[in-house]
């Protein structure tokens, strides 16, 4: 495809690399430039349009790295969070072809070695799991996977033998979690050579073509793959990264790395029109395409296989999102129409959100060839307004941080009280430690400067972009609680 590629001065320096087989998508590029410049939006946007099956339009804007004054461009290569979630519901439609697991397998068939401590195994089944219908609850372990990484082979296995009811959501209601996906992860380690990064990449990205889209993704900053890096408005108005990247062991929360164009090819072998020349048996594409839960109350109204059912733009699609502290995104197709659209960011937080659902619906517009002139004005009108929101919580987030470092000092009697490492036995080990004048916290990846709180024995910390969370400790702090954890010191 010819592409073209150029600058404008909109708010600092901001590229534009598109690459299409015809003009007729501009007015659609034009409005994402025009939406971050409106909100100061200074990382990249990577959109990717399907049409009759195939790719026929790629743009990319803004910046891989904003202090480096890098773009995104058609090689970089995203975190898509949560909408691996269908690619780990296709993969396990694809072991199921393959006699590995049925979608009734339950859970003491896909963990006969584990002793349950509060659930009858025999009760919860793959499509439970898949389906967001289990009623099971392990906060430890959905925290750890997402965010410390504080686990290994044992601790997992320990995750699955203390799998609890959810004290609010009954078995057979929808409650939306990572849980089920994690559970199919640890079953993926214990039953497939080379663990569940090496599943996906055998059973859905390499069919698919993803040449450029892992699970790995330690070894691919080793390779040095262009991977943008995460930014948040919430954390020096979006111009510095964030701190936190994701690893292999985060990415256990199911995520993987991809090309946004990567995705485009996973949804033209999903597409009826590619049903002769998919990678992908025509029973598993038509399975991966069930609704298994109806009447959901939210902005998608049904849930299959790792697939949000959904109206967009008054077209019937299938769609995920996902979000962490530094990307958001949103991937959809429209089977009856061949028609599919990847949209994503290495930035989280409303702006992106709010991108996410208004590229899509301009975007399906646009493939079904309708005018879109005055919802393009509706958008723009409406990321104005919401630059405004933004700027302000900006402002307040400021005011938060400069409200936190005035507060008294904390006393060096009680640093050195605090200073050490604590354990729990559910969420691992974080240590506190006095670094330049001031104590800081770090739990696996997250870190954070430990701020005063209203008593001697509550404190602060700011562990991601714009989240504030209360620690406060016994008064010999030897014990400590963190988001309703309790820690106990070691040493």
């Amino acid at each position: 495809m010819p592409s073209k590629t150029f600058v404008c001065f909109v708010y600092l320096l901001c590229f534009i690399s598109s690459v299409s087989v015809a003009s007729e998508y501009t007015p659609l590029d034009n409005f994402i430039v025009k939406a971050k410049s409106l909100t100061k939006s200074a990382s990249g946007t990577s959109v990717v349009l399907i049409k009759d099956g195939q790719i026929t339009h790629e743009v990319h804007v803004g910046m891989a790295n904003v202090e480096k004054q890098i773009p995104v461009d058609t090689n970089s290569v995203y975190y898509f969070a949560s909408t691996t979630k269908a690619i780990m519901g296709l993969a396990t439609l694809q072991a199921e072809k393959e006699g590995l697991l049925s979608k009734d397998s339950t859970l003491r068939q896909l963990f006969p070695n584990v002793k349950f401590s509060f659930i009858n195994p025999d009760n919860y089944s793959v499509r439970d799991l898949l389906s967001h219908r289990s009623g099971l609850t392990n906060d430890a372990m959905t925290w750890t996977f997402s965010y410390t990484g504080n686990h290994d082979k044992k601790q997992r296995l320990h995750f699955v033998s203390s799998l609890k009811p959810h004290p609010k959501i009954k078995k057979g209601e929808f409650g939306y979690t990572n849980l089920g996906y994690n559970l199919l992860a640890i079953w993926f380690d214990e039953n497939y050579e080379g663990g569940w990064p090496n599943a996906i990449k055998e059973l859905v990205l390499s069919p698919a073509g993803m040449k450029n889209s892992t699970a790995d993704v330690d070894q691919a900053r080793l390779q040095n793959w262009p991977i943008p890096s995460p930014y948040s408005y919430k954390f020096r108005s979006g111009q510095s990264e964030i701190y936190m990247n994701k690893n292999n062991a985060t990415l256990y929360s199911v995520g993987i790395f991809a090309r946004p164009n990567d995705w485009g090819k996973l949804i033209t072998h999903l597409l009826p029109i590619n049903a002769e020349r998919s990678a992908f048996p025509k029973s598993v594409v038509r399975a991966s395409q069930q609704l298994l839960v109806s009447d959901i109350d939210s902005y998608f109204s049904g849930y299959g296989w790792g697939w949000m059912h959904s109206k967009v733009a008054g077209e019937s699609v299938l769609m995920h999102t996902g979000g962490f502290d530094g990307a958001s995104v949103q991937v959809s197709y429209a089977p009856e129409k061949n028609l599919g659209v990847v949209v994503v960011h290495n930035e989280s937080g409303l702006i992106a959100n709010e991108l996410n659902g208004r590229i899509t619906e301009i975007a399906y517009k646009m493939l079904t060839n309708q005018d879109v002139s005055k919802l393009i004005e509706f958008h723009q009108e409406e990321m104005t307004d919401l630059a405004v929101y933004v700027e302000k919580a900006k402002a307040e987030l400021a005011a938060k941080r400069e409200d936190l470092s005035k507060r008294r000092s904390i006393s060096p009697s009680l640093k050195s009280l605090l200073e050490g490492v604590y354990e729990n036995t559910e969420v691992g080990r974080l240590t506190i430690k006095q670094r330049d004048s001031d104590l800081h916290l770090a739990w696996g990846d997250l870190q954070s400067k430990v701020y005063s709180g209203q008593a001697d024995n509550e404190f602060i910390v700011e562990l991601r972009p714009g989240k504030f969370y209360e620690l406060t400790a016994d008064k010999s702090m030897s014990v400590i609680e963190l988001k309703d954890w309790q820690f106990q010191k070691v040493r």
